[in-house]
């Protein structure tokens, strides 16, 4: 009987153990997430986005849009309509990877209404930044033996020769830019979203992005106070400027 009543209790206290257990494991589970590649869906709604730029750049100049610009029932109100549907997708958020959102566009294409097509600083400020986003070729990210991205290569390879922001009050934009060195080689880096580089070619102070269309350079004083231009002079006017960090 003393014997029985031992088991019965040896018994009982495993089945407890177990449960312990089993709650333990339980509680000290994670959930795995698995990392979604969704490309293709950026590339999908950035070509919406590059589609409506292309049409607008086409028809800015047409007569009727001067005239009318997007009135309710003209040709190129749709558009405007096309604009605003874009930017009630949930897909949209995914053109900040291309470093825009589709509100800049509509915030365009009223510009050239009010402006019957001409260019102004707030025009040429959004064209140039939805150009430098179209064409703009992304490094792919490959990994290294280390398990290091191409920035982190490029970080261990290179010296670190400055930091900035630069923004745009016009357009309230902002984003880091660093600048790395070996020997005379220097790189320009937009480590933001997607990594972007850019060759410079240094004369003196000045810094030329190689085989960049605007001929976009950068003045950097001994201080690493950076002033930008381009053909066509300091790009201060149209609300660029950089920040030393």
């Amino acid at each position: 009987m003393r014997n029985t009543l031992l088991l019965t209790l040896t018994l009982s206290g495993l089945l407890f153990a177990c449960q312990d257990n089993k709650k333990e494991i339980k509680e000290t589970e994670t959930v795995k997430v698995e990392k979604v590649d969704n490309t293709e869906q950026i590339e999908r709604i950035f070509g919406e986005f590059k589609t409506l730029y292309s049409e607008l750049l086409e028809f800015k100049d047409e007569s009727d849009f001067k005239k009318y610009g997007f009135g309710q029932g003209g040709q190129y109100h749709k558009w405007l309509t096309k604009v605003k549907d874009l930017k009630e997708n949930p897909d949209s958020k995914l053109l900040l990877q291309k470093g825009v959102v589709a509100g800049e566009l509509e915030q365009l294409g009223l510009a050239y209404a009010s402006s019957k097509g001409k260019e102004t600083e707030v025009t040429k400020s959004f064209n140039k930044l939805f150009s430098d986003a179209i064409s703009s070729k992304p490094i792919e990210k490959v990994e290294t033996a280390s398990g290091n991205s191409n920035y982190d290569k490029l970080k261990s390879e290179y010296e670190l020769f400055g930091k900035w922001k630069i923004s745009n009050t016009t357009v309230k934009l902002s984003y880091p830019y660093e600048i790395y060195k070996k020997g005379n080689e220097y790189i320009g880096v937009i480590p933001r979203d997607k990594f972007k580089t850019e060759i410079l070619e240094k004369s003196g102070n000045k810094y030329s992005v190689k085989g960049n269309k605007y001929g976009e350079y950068y003045m950097i004083s001994s201080t690493k106070e950076m002033t930008l231009f381009d053909k066509d002079g300091e790009l201060a006017s149209y609300g660029y400027k950089a920040t030393k960090e």
